[in-house]
């Protein structure tokens, strides 16, 4: 993941946890977390 894609994806975890949208933070974690696995894998 480049600076710039983990910048933009902090930042839109950021924007829904402002906007107290916890559910769809956590699962945004969660799929970021699963396709990190996934890649550490191969």
């Amino acid at each position: 993941m480049t600076r710039l894609e983990l910048l933009a994806l902090l930042l839109s975890i950021k924007a829904l946890l402002e906007s107290d949208n916890n559910d769809k933070a956590l699962e945004l974690i969660n799929e970021v977390i699963s396709e990190a696995k996934r890649k550490d894998a191969n």
